[in-house]
């Protein structure tokens, strides 16, 4: 049964339909054929439970019981709990038409926790009606091939049916059998000619010669050809006393065509006429009346063979006038011998009723549209030269009045006996409006690979129909390569099969469908769409095919992750600004007690190392602040006209101090005087930051890059920072060639307290620090990385068109006057020096520091504070003294 897998398949996907099931399985049993099943999972596991659960019905209907309840075998419960089927309802329907006895099984699956096959009855009831009528058409049509069977081989006629090729014997009427006295088992199967030889006694020619000419000239020009009456021996059987015994038979061979014009069989039907010649033939002695008595018995013979081939040849006349008026096709007859030429009129105008007027060859090739006229007249040429039996060509024909008709024209040539064309009979169809509609769909085609978007049509089967060029760049399988193809082999290979049935029962219920799936592409990629489904229908209403438009939303998801990560980054700066800002109203009443006390217990040497372990742990505290307010944007900054290069420049022997020698240091490009407007402490503290994360990212050492860049946001696109205003930015780069940032980190580098590193390397607000810093002098910064192949950290920051502005304190050169810094010697904010200024009773003496300003880290070196009025020089050197280090200024 060539349609059961059709009817099975649609069986099921309307089973789940109707039920709003997640899983449907049909099944049909016939005897003597493998069971046959159809299910809508495609899950192995959910297809194994289904067929373990049919296995267990015994009667009609089976609901699945708990599987806890210990009802299923321990295997059944095995494969149920593997798929997670929840519940499951199966039906059977027994049908039978004679010997042919058969069922079918309809059963449904669920997930959820509720009853499943809702209205499966009526399902059940028209799958086995139809079930019913396919088993019936199959064994009606196995009685009809066995009736036709009896009925030719009790035909009065002499018939055998020949292979044309090898004219093999296929079949034989019971006449033939009686006339030849040979049994039907001696020459079924067999060669004709090898089953009725020449009689090796005769000596006047061969009588097998004249047969396989004429069943030649049959497999040849597929035409019936009539012979004349032969002298053909046959040979009796042995019982019958052997040899040969003279037969005279008057043959007729018949083609049978296939509907594709190919010869499928011969039919040989013979007469006997050897009693007709014998009692006809004279005696020796009159050889005249015996040849004059043998040619009335051949003309008698073939007068009823003629008036029966006058009989035919009047009702194919009759069928052909009936054919060409109903086609819309010409037919045409062009015999060589005498140019002459026939054409029919066919329903269609004006073609029919133009090409109906042509007598000649010439008239034909006259009607060719000049452009075209050489080359098919050439084909047509080479084609007879060549004897192919077979022509085709397209071309315009140019009718009176200008009209252009595209047709479509074929023609089969007949072979004569010496293998020479002998006339050529064909058909010319119009295929104009076949060639406008094209035209028509290509254009609507080329159009639709202009879109963006994918735009993808499959059938109700789910298969391929149409794929726009987007889709092909999209998901890199061409058209050729999917066309035909169901789509949950290709787009849908990784989508949850829940999701998708899901999707088709709203598709089918409501016309349409929008959402977001899971595509895969050809590489193995998977990513997330926005598809928009719509149920195309035929005039009357019935569904025809689903058109999709697919629109890729990976920029839209990550454009939504990056808003999310700058909001979070956001409100993490808001919260840790505050705290941090409090902390350092704190830290500033606990450090500046904390010197108070070390002065004022210099003589008890116990108690000052106590308080100089408070004023350490509060200066930590103060460096820990500071990077918290940098990244909150909550810091004051001193920002100043710098040039970058000069200052970068500047603080390379600290850099290179800071990197061990496997590590190559390049500064790129920092002649450039480009200027920009910002804290030059806080600049070169986060360039420095940025390059002991490069050292610590190659332990085995490499190289460090710093270039300096210029560039132009013509739009808020431009670059990879989309958060800039258009303009000019100094861009500070700085790349290593280090392991690498894995892409999971990549999305939190810039948190705070977010670290990679061990408690003791690393507190996590380095980078924090830049971002915090970058952004509050208006900037942006971003970062890429590939593991294993390194990193590079991008810094942009306005161009100030302005020259740099000379530090205080410095001479008259003020470039040749830079502070070193270090990451962790930056101060935590403070009130301008004029706020302090106090009168001169309550001044701080020489030894006294400014009240809450933290000391810098005894293991870095300070910044310069000559240049602040509440800083006298002795103050200075006094704070140096503790540190054991010197500033600039001093």
């Amino acid at each position: 049964m060539a349609n059961d897998a059709a009817g099975l398949e649609k069986a099921a996907r309307l089973a789940l339909m109707a039920s709003g099931d997640d899983w449907a399985m049909v099944s049909l049993y016939l005897p003597g054929t493998a069971p046959q099943h159809v299910c809508t999972a495609a899950s192995p596991a959910v297809r194994a439970a289904l067929e373990g659960l049919e296995a267990q019905m015994h009667s009609d209907e089976y609901t699945m019981p708990q599987p806890d309840s210990g009802t299923l075998p321990d295997a059944c419960r095995d494969l149920v709990r593997r798929a997670g089927l929840r519940s499951y309802r199966a039906l059977r329907r027994r049908f039978s038409d004679g010997a042919e006895q058969g069922h079918c099984v309809l059963a449904t699956a669920s997930a959820a926790d509720r009853p499943a096959g809702r209205g499966l009855e009526l399902l059940a009831d028209l799958f086995l009606a139809s079930a019913s009528e396919r088993v019936a058409g199959t064994a009606g049509a196995r009685q009809a091939q066995e009736h036709f069977r009896l009925l030719f081989e009790s035909a009065p006629g002499l018939y055998l049916v020949l292979e044309p090729d090898t004219f093999r014997i296929v079949a034989a009427s019971n006449a033939y059998l009686h006339a030849t006295m040979v049994t039907r088992e001696q020459v079924v199967g067999r060669p004709l000619f090898e089953v009725f030889p020449d009689d090796p006694a005769e000596s006047g020619g061969s009588s097998v010669a004249p047969l396989r000419a004429s069943l030649q000239r049959v497999r040849q020009t597929r035409v019936q050809d009539v012979m004349a009456v032969q002298r053909y021996p046959i040979r009796r059987p042995e019982a019958a006393g052997g040899g040969f015994e003279v037969r005279y038979w008057s043959p007729i061979n018949s083609p049978v065509l296939h509907p594709d014009g190919r010869v499928m069989f011969i039919i040989h039907r013979v007469e006997d006429v050897t009693d007709y010649v014998l009692a006809h033939r004279p005696s020796d002695t009159d050889v005249s009346e015996r040849k004059a008595s043998r040619l009335e018995a051949e003309i008698v013979v073939r007068s009823y063979e003629l008036k029966r081939m006058a009989d035919s040849l009047a009702q194919s006349e009759q069928r052909l006038r009936y054919v060409t008026r109903a086609t819309n096709d010409v037919v045409w007859d062009w015999s060589m011998a005498d140019d002459s030429l026939w054409c029919s009129r066919s329903a269609f105008e004006p073609l029919g009723s133009v090409l109906a007027r042509w007598t000649h060859l010439a008239d034909w090739e006259a009607c060719i549209h000049p452009d075209d006229r050489e080359r098919v007249g050439a084909s047509l040429r080479m084609g007879v030269a060549a004897g192919r039996e077979n022509w085709a060509a397209e071309y315009r024909l140019r009718l009176p009045g200008g009209v252009e008709r595209s047709v479509l024209h074929r023609c089969f040539m007949v072979i004569d006996e010496q293998g020479g064309p002998q006339r050529m009979v064909g058909s010319i169809a119009d295929l104009t409006e076949q060639k406008q509609q094209e035209a028509r769909l290509r254009m609507q085609a080329e159009m639709l690979d202009y879109a963006t978007d994918a735009i993808i049509v499959r059938d109700l089967d789910n298969r391929v129909l149409y794929w726009n060029q987007a889709a092909a760049a999209r998901y890199g399988w061409s058209s050729d390569e999917v066309i035909g193809r169901p789509v949950g082999e290709t787009l849908y290979a990784q989508c949850a099969p829940s999701d998708f049935q899901h999707a088709m029962q709203v598709l089918m219920r409501h016309g349409d469908y929008s959402g977001r799936m899971v595509h895969s592409a050809a590489d193995g990629r998977k990513f997330i769409v926005h598809v928009h489904w719509i149920l195309v229908r035929r005039e009357d209403g019935t569904p025809r095919a689903i058109l999709s438009v697919v629109t890729d939303l990976s920029e839209q998801i990550a454009l939504e992750q990056r808003l999310l990560q700058i909001q979070k980054l956001e409100s993490l700066g808001r919260l840790t600004g505050g705290l941090a800002h409090d902390f350092n109203n704190w830290l500033t009443v606990i450090l500046g007690n904390a010197e108070e006390l070390v002065d004022a217990l210099a003589a008890q040497p116990q108690l000052r190392d106590i308080a100089r372990l408070i004023q350490m742990a509060g200066e930590r505290g103060a460096d820990l602040t500071r990077r918290l307010l940098a990244f909150g944007r909550r810091q004051a900054l001193k920002p100043q006209i710098l040039a970058v290069g000069e200052a970068i420049e500047s603080i390379r022997p600290l850099i290179a101090r800071s990197l061990p020698e496997n590590i190559d240091l390049q500064l790129l490009e920092m002649n450039h005087r480009w200027c920009v407007y910002a804290d030059r402490a806080q600049l070169e503290a986060a360039i420095l930051n940025l390059c002991l994360n490069a050292r610590d990212a190659m332990p085995n050492g490499g190289k460090l890059a710093i270039e300096l860049l210029l560039v132009e946001m013509e739009s808020p696109a431009a670059e990879r920072s989309k958060s800039l205003p258009p303009g000019e930015y100094v861009v500070i780069a700085v790349a290593d060639n280090g392991s690498g940032i894995p892409q999971d980190v990549m999305d939190h580098v810039f948190e705070p307290f977010f670290t990679t590193k061990d408690e003791a390397s690393g507190s996590g607000l380095g980078l924090s620090m830049v971002y915090g810093f970058v952004k509050q002098s208006s900037g942006d910064v971003t970062i890429y990385s590939e593991p294993g192949r390194g990193t590079q950290v991008k810094l942009y920051l306005p161009r100030a068109h302005t020259e740099p502005e000379p530090r205080p304190g410095c001479g008259p050169d003020a470039r040749s006057c830079w502070s070193r810094t270090t990451r962790s010697s930056a101060r935590i904010s403070r009130p301008s020096c004029a706020s302090w200024d106090a009168p001169s009773s309550k001044r701080p003496g020489p030894r006294k520091r400014l009240r809450g300003w933290p000391l810098a880290n005894p293991s870095t070196c300070c910044s310069p504070m000559s240049s602040c009025p509440a800083f006298p020089a002795s103050s200075c050197r006094s704070a140096h003294a503790r540190c054991g280090r010197a500033c600039v200024s001093c």
